[in-house]
């Protein structure tokens, strides 16, 4: 009633004072905005002189409104401009409106991981659906925002799919058989004995030996029968437990093996599952994997230097990768019934409608309504009637409520009860649903009074690592960043797997900011990296062992440190050859800033004459002429080209070397793809908007620093983004601002900040 109370008071007055600013408002726009934006031109197809009762119903035009009188963008520099005090007041105006009518969040429905995380956690077992559900569609950098969840026939198949695969495997009829395969060298297969014309893969003596990876997919597979080369299958759904004797041969470092599913044959088509680091020395290895009916096991020697090659031509002298034995055990099954169908059906004689309510709780903590309880009654006891087993009785339930809104969707008052506060506190640090001890701390009151016991429990469990590396992928895009190559005829030095690396570094400074509490402003600048072995090499730091990250104190005169600072990003913000000053700076401007530097739809952009030009450098300035161009080129730009030092694969650079790929040419029985390089000056120096001038990375660094409230404020907003499935609007100010100053308080600390935001009123708030 309070809150009612507030609402309609807060609204009576903003609603009241906008009547008196009207008139403000509309003289604001006569006077600097619709010479451009009225009856005669429209830029951007917006325009500014209709009623402001048809504005204000336009949450995203205020917005954008409010974002270009702030930065200074509009009115265009050649105009004449607004007094500050003008722009002040009209800003207010339009914060209030866009606060008054601020909508609440759209529906949100599990995310394909969130679904994954939960089945596991309610039953114990571990799926993999990246060929049933499809993958969730991004939003401003972020796959849980509710208005990017909308359901179409195709999706509903495909729940109502995934749901039987769930419950034939989780409610078997029969206990599986538990069976052993050994196999040895004899049994082994590489790719060099098919089509594919060789892979660096051969017999020799008691080992099967790996020395390659590209360009063939040089891989092991194996069967049962040593004459035959069809490969071995899975039988049953289940875990399996492998234990591979392998060691690395001419190396004197730590090697990596992949695990793959597809067949050996048709490497291309193969999907990898793990990767299983083998430090110097090691002799083997035994892992349990979740493998389905039809699976199909292969290896691969994914540090390999090279790429893989016939060795019928010549012999390989360089490290290698030998197997000699493997054994093969599933499906396991400790007990029986199993965990799962103990969860699922605790008593073996349980009535229609106590199955209902006991399934309908699991999987939702919340009853469900009388008419939709009936419903599933109904197929409950049309089932029993017809004489089916317990077992296919709640398999049939388990299907209708696992493909129901009540358990796809999340339940959100606009005010969230304490079991609903419970889970988006969880799917927001576990990606799944809560456990008992959260719920009982909901149900107590205790949650909603000081969820910080709650929060620090969460984050010292192993499940926030999903929380990590879901964020940290999302947000820094981990995962593009082996899109391509590199190309070995370009970057010989850059291994594969010191690519790989790259791609995790981001998410292991976030995971050592959490845990050691440290400030935010790490992600700006700092005196150290976090490196494993290959990443070490790289930076050319000292050596670190193994394949697990640790931080590495940076030698003075570093120019690492920080995220703009890692390969990783750098080579995420290139092509094949040749870096991208445009991605790198509007990266920063999207991911660090927080700022959406997306151009209208509608906007057509002409492109420019870039006749005579001869640099990167030249074409962009060509770029920045075109007005239509110029307001975001001018805050990109300057960001990108400071780091131009830096080549596409993160190493420093003193020049640019422009690759260019000549004609094919025969010679002799071979055709040959050279390639020829051009070597440019590099001109970096540029000033940004507000005229400072930046001109490499420590300039840029220093840059960064000068606006570090608004790249942790942009972090933070990034933070609350993911944990509420929408995107910030000027309208979250006021939660950003108390999170920053509560963090503040504790030097910027990571840790502080997502307690903040948990700990804050709207974290409550649909």
């Amino acid at each position: 009633m309070m809150h009612w109370r507030w609402t309609t008071a807060l609204l009576f007055f903003v609603l009241s004072w906008g009547l008196l600013a009207e008139p403000k408002l509309e003289k604001f726009f006569a006077q600097n905005c619709v010479k451009c934006h009225g009856p005669e031109k429209q830029k951007g197809k917006v325009r500014l002189d209709k009623p402001l009762d048809v504005l204000f119903a336009e949450e995203e035009l205020l917005e954008t409104i409010a974002n270009v009188l702030e930065t200074g963008d509009m009115p265009p520099e050649k105009a004449p401009q607004p007094k500050d005090e003008a722009v002040a007041d009209v800003l207010q105006i339009l914060e209030k409106r866009i606060l008054a009518q601020h909508q609440d969040n759209p529906l949100k429905r599990l995310t394909r991981d969130e679904y994954t995380h939960t089945l596991h956690d309610l039953f114990g077992v571990n799926f993999d659906f990246s060929g049933l559900l499809p993958p969730d569609q991004v939003e401003h950098g972020f796959d849980k925002f509710g208005e990017s969840h909308l359901m179409s026939p195709h999706q509903v198949m495909a729940y109502l799919k995934t749901a039987r695969f769930v419950t034939e495997r989780l409610l078997p009829d029969n206990k599986p058989e538990t069976r052993h395969w050994d196999f040895n060298a004899s049994h082994f297969h590489g790719s060099k004995n098919f089509a594919t014309g060789g892979g660096g893969d051969y017999r020799d003596g008691d080992d099967y030996v790996l020395t390659g990876f590209r360009p063939y997919r040089s891989n092991l597979h194996f069967s049962i029968d040593p004459e035959s080369h069809d490969q071995f299958v899975i039988p049953a759904f289940g875990v399996y437990r492998l234990e591979v004797k392998a060691h690395s041969g001419k190396s004197n470092e730590g090697e990596v093996i992949g695990i793959n599913l597809g067949d050996g044959r048709h490497p291309t088509n193969f999907q990898m599952i793990r990767r299983i680091p083998m430090p110097h020395g090691s002799k083997g290895f035994t892992l349990q994997l979740t493998l389905k009916a039809g699976d199909q096991l292969a290896f691969t020697f994914d540090s390999a230097r090279v790429p893989g090659r016939s060795l019928a031509k010549k012999p390989h002298n360089g490290p290698a990768m030998r197997f000699s034995h493997m054994k093969v055990t599933g499906p396991l099954v400790e007990k029986w019934p199993t965990h799962a169908m103990q969860v699922i059906l605790p008593k073996p004689d349980m009535k229609p409608g106590e199955l209902v309510d006991h399934l309908a709780l699991l999987l939702t903590q919340r009853p469900l309504t009388m008419e939709d309880r009936a419903a599933f009654v109904e197929i409950a006891t049309r089932r029993k009637k017809a004489g089916a087993s317990v077992i296919a009785i709640a398999r049939s339930v388990l299907i209708a409520l696992l493909t129901s809104p009540h358990f796809i969707y999340k339940a959100e008052s606009p005010e969230l009860t304490d079991v609903e506060l419970a889970h988006r506190l969880s799917f927001f640090l576990w990606n799944s649903v809560p456990d008992t001890s959260l719920l009982n701390a909901a149900r107590s009151g205790a949650l909603g009074k000081d969820p910080s016991a709650q929060v620090e429990r969460m984050l010292k469990d192993p499940k926030a690592g999903r929380f990590i590396d879901d964020f940290t992928r999302q947000w820094l895009q981990r995962d593009k960043v082996d899109d391509f190559g590199p190309d070995v005829r370009v970057f010989k030095n850059v291994r594969r797997m010191t690519v790989d690396s790259m791609g995790r570094e981001g998410r292991e400074l976030f995971r050592h900011l959490l845990e050691r509490s440290l400030s935010m402003e790490h992600f700006i600048d700092s005196d150290f990296v976090m490196a494993n072995d290959r990443l070490a090499r790289f930076y050319g730091l000292p050596a670190v062992k193994g394949d697990a990250f640790v931080p590495v104190k940076l030698p003075k005169g570093s120019e690492r440190g920080g995220l703009v600072a890692q390969a990783g990003f750098l080579k995420l913000t290139s092509t094949d050859f040749a870096t991208s000053p445009i991605h790198r700076g509007s990266w920063i401007l999207k991911n660090l800033y927080n700022e959406n530097i997306e151009p209208p739809a509608d906007v057509v952009i002409k492109e420019p004459d870039i006749r005579g030009t001869t640099t990167i450098r030249e074409a962009i300035l060509k770029h920045q002429e075109l007005e239509s161009c110029a307001r975001c080129h001018s805050k990109i730009d300057p960001l990108g080209f400071a780091l131009e030092f830096y080549d596409p694969v993160g190493r420093k650079r003193p020049e640019y070397r422009h690759v260019e790929e000549l004609p094919v040419q025969r010679d002799g029985t071979t055709f040959t793809k050279k390639i020829k390089f051009t070597k440019v000056p590099i001109e970096s120096a540029m000033k940004l908007p507000d005229g400072r001038e930046v001109r490499d990375l420590p300039t840029l660094k220093a840059a960064l620093m000068a606006d570090k409230e608004r790249i942790l404020k942009g972090i933070i907003g990034k933070l609350i983004s993911y944990a509420h499935g929408r995107e910030v609007t000027r309208a979250d100010r006021p939660y950003i601002d108390a999170v920053f100053k509560s963090a503040a308080k504790q030097n910027d600390s990571l840790r502080a900040a997502i307690h903040a935001i948990i700990a804050h009123p709207e974290f409550g708030r649909k």
